[in-house]
């Protein structure tokens, strides 16, 4: 499964979790887990700002399918371990390589 970049939302079995997104190159992929060579992103409910989104280091991370709510691929040659969060014209948070921006935090306008 080289080169296979994926955008990972995982549950957390508990109710005041934070989002968690794993974003990295799929290792192994079986029955009861995948596993990726990934960097981390936790955030709350609310998100302001870059300050709101916690980055963690690039490690293997081992996911039971279990807890994966989504998967998102996305394109093979994207540079996930150098890419940077950035806010984009519409006010969404992105991880921002060269080329690629992937959805980190999407701006929602009020509904009254």
């Amino acid at each position: 499964m080289a080169n296979n970049i994926w955008k990972v939302r995982i549950v957390k079995p508990y109710p005041d979790a934070h989002n968690h997104l794993l974003i990295g190159e799929v290792r192994e992929d079986n029955d009861r887990y995948v596993a990726l060579m990934c960097r981390s992103f936790h955030m709350g409910r609310a998100v302001n700002g870059f300050r709101d989104v916690r980055t963690g280091e690039c490690h293997e991370r081992l996911v039971p399918w279990m807890r994966v709510e989504v998967v998102h691929v996305l394109p093979a040659d994207f540079d996930y371990r150098t890419a940077e969060l950035e806010m984009d014209h519409s006010g969404d948070i992105v991880l921002a390589d060269a080329k690629y921006k992937c959805p980190i935090v999407m701006s929602r306008e009020p509904r009254y």
